[in-house]
């Protein structure tokens, strides 16, 4: 990193910092300077944009009157959708299969990384230095529990980098953290970037040797780690973020009890890093308004109110421009804040993100524990091909069955994914005590119960949980 680029980060996380106090209607208006140049923008350089904006009046239409975008057609229209005609889908492809270039610039200017492919194929992402300062600046003005970050602040953070822990399974070309590999050239010596495992044994007593300021992990890492007992003993920390799985209220009790720190949080999806960041104070996140746009709709697209719970969201990203995401359709389930917080930031604030779940299977064979998240066996599944869903049942302590529905039109082997999927799951840290069995479904189903969908059951009752240390019994209540 040179001076200049040095320079330039910490006074962008300056000015981003200083929005958070301003007055809605100027965030707003900015918010509508960028989209119109987004517009312009996709209009011009994309065939695929030029042809669904087709007679439309792009310097006056209201934002809700444009038609909606889903992954399935960006995807299918790859090469139109992107603004520089140098991309290419197949040659994209060739690129993140090869681990070599994880933390390389694509042509020398674009970071590439790809989303889940659960529901369908994964959908790659390209985005430019610019969208990645943006999302590491406004981590370090808005999602930190230190304040908007001024010169002091800035020469303290020179002189003692804030040490992060960024908890996840492996390094890989997912959004997150393909973006993480670009964190120490763009923050520079600001921060102290170091990758930790779920699944290594020895997670405890690294961290205690690193004694990070601030963790950054997936909810049911962070409740686990929680429930560690004296093990850790990090004297330094300062905050803690969530990331990717919803933060249930029993969670968040245990890890706040536990570490006595503010809790972040954060909301995002692959295709717009910086949509949001958590509340220091009040729960939930505070969408960057003036780099992102999220509409909260029911499932005629109309607009919710703030005080109810919506059935999908939508989401513009007004920062990437070479693959612009335009009131882009997530299926997540998102409730708006009605009143202000205290942490004083005046961005809008989500209350409640329904749509994404996470629990723990905890294993093991005499003294030995394990515990195995959601995380493990969705990056595995993601490694299949022709799956659209999954569902992972403990119907013992070590007993795990996984259910695989294929994507329509696709036959998929049970014996085929079943090695493929326990070769993955080994590489990943699954322990060799657990006994996998994994089917192949025509449908998988919601829960009658609750109407929603749930990736991991087990039914490992509680009696055989209490037999091992209240660390398993404090998870179940």
């Amino acid at each position: 990193m040179t001076v200049r680029q040095l320079i330039r980060f910490s006074i962008l996380a300056q000015r981003l910092g200083r929005v958070t106090q301003q007055d809605p209607p100027r965030i707003a208006a900015a918010q509508i300077r960028r989209l119109r140049r987004l517009l312009r923008h996709a209009h011009d350089h994309s065939p695929f944009y030029r042809e669904k904006y087709r007679g439309i009046d792009l310097r006056r239409v209201p934002l809700h009157e444009l038609p909606t975008t889903k992954k399935e057609e960006l995807l299918a229209a790859f090469d139109d959708v992107v603004t520089d005609r140098r991309l290419r889908l197949d040659q994209l492809q060739q690129f993140v299969a090869d681990p070599a270039n994880l933390g390389r610039w694509y042509l020398g200017r674009y970071a590439v990384s790809h989303t889940s492919g659960s529901q369908g194929s994964p959908l790659l992402i390209v985005q430019d230095r610019r969208s990645l300062e943006i999302l590491f600046a406004t981590m370090s003005s808005r999602a930190d529990t230190s304040g908007i970050p001024g010169m002091r602040q800035g020469w303290r953070r020179l002189r003692q980098p804030l040490r992060i822990a960024l908890i996840a399974l492996r390094r890989g070309f997912y959004p997150s953290g393909a973006a993480f590999e670009f964190m120490p050239e763009i923050v520079g010596r600001f921060a102290d970037l170091r990758r930790f495992s779920s699944q290594q044994p020895d997670l405890a007593a690294a961290l205690n040797d690193f004694q990070p300021h601030a963790i950054i992990g997936y909810a049911s890492v962070l409740d686990a780690l929680a429930m560690q007992g004296s093990d850790l003993k990090l004297h330094g920390l300062l905050q803690i973020g969530n990331s990717s799985e919803q933060l249930t209220a029993a969670a968040r009790a245990r890890i706040q009890a536990r570490f006595q720190v503010p809790i972040l949080d954060h909301f995002g999806l692959g295709e717009c890093l910086f949509l949001s960041d958590g509340c220091t104070t009040d729960g939930g996140s505070h969408i960057n308004a003036d780099w992102a746009i999220l509409e909260v709709v029911d499932d005629e697209y109309r607009p919710v109110p703030d005080s109810q719970m919506g059935t999908r969201v939508l989401i513009t990203n007004l920062a990437n421009r070479v693959q612009p995401f335009i009131r882009y359709e997530v299926r997540d389930r998102v409730q708006m804040a009605t009143t202000s917080c205290r942490c004083g930031n005046r961005l809008p604030r989500i209350e409640r993100v329904d749509g994404r779940t996470a629990e723990i299977f905890w294993t093991g064979v005499g003294k030995q524990r394990q515990y195995l998240t959601g995380v493990l066996f969705h990056t595995a599944v993601d490694s299949l091909h022709g799956v659209r869903e999954w569902q992972a049942e403990q119907i013992a302590l070590n007993r795990i069955v996984v259910r695989l529905e294929p994507l329509p039109g696709h036959q998929v082997s049970s014996e085929v994914a079943s090695h493929a999927l326990v070769h993955k799951l080994a590489e990943l840290g699954l322990p060799a005590w657990v006994n996998l069995d994994v089917r192949i479904v025509e449908r998988l189903s919601s829960d009658p119960a609750t109407g929603k969908y749930r990736r991991m059951i087990s039914l490992v009752d509680q009696s055989q949980r209490s037999t091992w240390p209240d660390i398993l019994g404090s998870l179940a209540g």
